[in-house]
């Protein structure tokens, strides 16, 4: 956040000037990390019911040379991960946290060489794995290498007493000790080793020459998500899965959507996530929750918005000046006439302004229901850069037209409530201007990166993701004519090559689900305040509930009397509070933020597919109905 502050602040002093930001996200990122289903089948987690109370007394940190453990500041080291010895579900929780290269010694030729090359990239972090039942006695030659290199943790999986025979473990600036290399053991280790739990236990016996009896320095938790059951939190977990199981399997049954993913999480523990069905009704892939969906209108408070609330706080955007100010293609002049020049952020944001919810550009690209030859090439270009389809570029130029169109779109007769997603087009273009730093660069390095959201992107398939990991979303009869996959589903947003502000991020729950904690938190996630306290709360408030909307500011809030409704006239679920906040997506996506509780909700779909015609999700009342069954059992419980 100090970053950006200080950027926006020298853009200021220095106008037209370009500042780089430190990090820039490159497909090569991407393509190196590994690309298993890190996930299991049984509702991706390691630790049973039994055991979901247990507390770590096996789990002792013994070193934590300038308070490394836990881990902080992703966005601020390249993080790679060395095993020795079979560690399959500590691997697996390390990549929720965060997605990294992951080496296992012994590596072969060209691994080792792949291994040399990255760890010559400054403020390396290594993460070191060490199951001492299960691999040759002492520290890889290699690894005790490395860790002379670079900043290390080391989680050793073994008795205490063995420590001795694995010389360097004690010089690392981490140092975690594990007792036993069980799955349990080794899903909570993960999970202390970047805040998910705290750590607390301490040595029932000397290691001689290393450790003293009694020696643990104790860690906090609750600095990122916790992985557990619901019955940790006092609630019934078998009924709560069978509810929703037997709605969501009804749902796909009756072909409301072939597949989904759900996640849950209560005060920062993340209490199921969930994966069913498959991505098309022919059954022939089922969804991983490692799956990337198209996430529509959650884009608006996924992409923009955050960026937009960071520009707030640091004092660069005015919520009550004229949006023109900003946007100077909305200013009125003699030769550049524009109805748009008094309208404020706080009206267009709260959705007050009078835009008009929708403009159909990409018809402007056809002529009798063909392409135009000016407008689209089949090779990409400087001149046609924008990929909207699989082999179709359309023309750079276009967007011009595009803000031409808006500008000069009607206003709506009356100042009342009325939904747009016509700003989200522009925001983008604003902030690459404001900053001079590109929107999705800006936004993978000052938002998504300090999350170790690597699973949120636009065009997935430009970021080493391929098809097999995207649900497609609809046979597109309108516009491209073809099957949409892997490219964003949303028409305006594919007519700016996929990066738009109302459309076109692809997500999994999880990492999706650590932006909406962040906003949940007051703008926190991982230790870093990524948006200023009070701006969340602006945002999330109704801006103009003498007009009856009851929106926030960006965010969707509920209707203004939903507690007095049934389920199925409320929105969302009756049992959520007032404060509460969110958005859907027209392709079947659906998030929701509840501070009064500390409730958060993501349910992920593509139910366009193979048709937008396909309304079942909201004749079954899929989404909210869900959601209810959590408020039940926080109601019967005795968490709150």
């Amino acid at each position: 956040m100090n970053k950006i502050v200080f950027l926006f602040s020298l853009i200021f002093l220095f106008p037209g000037k370009l500042f780089p930001v430190g990090f820039r996200y490159s497909p090569e990122d991407t393509l190196t990390i590994s690309r298993q289903k890190n996930y299991d089948d049984a509702g991706q987690f390691y630790i049973s019911n039994d055991s979901a109370s247990l507390k770590p007394p096996h789990l002792i940190l013994l070193n934590n040379s300038n308070e490394t453990f836990p881990l902080k500041n992703l966005d601020q080291s390249n993080f790679q991960c060395l095993l020795q010895g079979d560690l399959p579900v500590f691997k697996n929780r390390l990549m929720d946290y965060l997605e990294m290269p992951v080496f296992t010694i012994p590596l072969d030729s060209i691994e080792e060489k792949i291994l040399k090359l990255k760890s010559r990239e400054t403020k390396t972090q290594l993460i070191v794995g060490l199951n001492a039942s299960d691999s040759i006695l002492g520290i890889s030659p290699l690894i005790k290498k490395l860790m002379d290199k670079h900043s290390s943790v080391v989680v050793f999986f073994g008795k205490p007493e063995t420590m001795t025979q694995w010389t360097g473990i004690a010089d690392a600036d981490g140092v975690l000790l594990s007792e036993k290399s069980d799955s349990v053991s080794q899903d909570l280790a993960a999970q202390s080793l970047f805040g998910g739990m705290g750590v607390h236990g301490t040595l029932q016996k000397e290691i001689p020459g290393m450790y003293a009896k009694g020696h643990g320095i104790a860690s906090k938790g609750g600095l990122r998500f916790e992985y557990t059951h619901p019955d940790s939190l006092g609630l019934n977990g078998d009924r709560l899965n069978e509810r929703i199981d037997s709605v969501v399997n009804n749902a796909i049954d009756q072909e409301a959507f072939p597949g989904c993913q759900i996640l849950m999480a209560v005060n920062g523990k993340v209490i199921l996530r969930k994966s069913y069905g498959y991505h098309t009704y022919d059954k022939r892939q089922k969804v991983q929750n490692s799956d990337l969906y198209d996430l529509a209108s959650v884009t608006k408070i996924s992409g923009p918005l955050p960026l937009l609330m960071q520009l707030n706080g640091s004092g660069v955007l005015d919520l009550d000046r004229p949006f023109s100010d900003y946007w100077a293609d909305w200013k009125n002049g003699l030769f550049h006439c524009s109805n748009k020049d008094t309208l404020t952020l706080r009206q267009i944001l709260a959705h007050q302004a009078r835009l008009v919810p929708y403009l159909g550009f990409w018809r402007e690209t056809k002529r009798d229901g063909r392409f135009k030859r000016n407008l689209y090439r089949l090779e990409a270009s400087p001149d046609f850069p924008y990929q909207v389809d699989e082999h179709l570029y359309l023309k750079e130029r276009f967007t011009k037209k595009i803000y031409r169109i808006i500008r000069r779109s009607d206003l709506l007769p009356d100042t009342e409530y009325r939904y747009s997603g016509l700003s989200f087009l522009v925001y983008p273009e604003m902030i690459s201007q404001m900053t001079g730093t590109s929107y999705e660069e800006l936004l993978y390095s000052e938002v998504y990166k300090p999350l170790g959201a690597a699973r949120l992107v636009y065009n997935p398939l430009n970021k080493g993701f391929t098809k097999s990991d995207i649900p497609p979303t609809e046979v597109d009869l309108f516009y491209r004519e073809s099957q949409v996959h892997g490219r964003v589903h949303d028409e305006a947003a594919a007519v700016f090559g996929g990066v738009s502000g109302n459309a076109g991020l692809f997500g999994n729950a999880n990492d999706l689900a650590k932006l909406m904690q962040m906003y949940l938190n007051k703008g926190n996630y991982g230790g870093q305040q990524i948006i200023p306290r009070q701006v969340m709360d602006e945002f999330t408030r109704v801006q103009f509930p003498e007009n009856q909307n009851r929106r926030g500011l960006g965010f969707d809030k509920p209707l203004l009397d939903n507690a007095s409704k049934d389920l199925d006239d409320a929105y969302p679920a009756p049992g959520v509070s007032a404060s509460s906040f969110g958005h859907s997506g027209f392709t079947g996506t659906f998030v929701w933020m509840d501070p009064e509780y500390k409730v958060l909700y993501v349910f992920l779909s593509n139910r366009v597919y193979p048709t937008r015609r396909n309304v079942a999700l909201f004749e079954l009342n899929v989404r909210t109905s869900i959601q209810q069954f959590l408020y039940d059992e926080l109601s019967t419980s005795s968490y709150f």
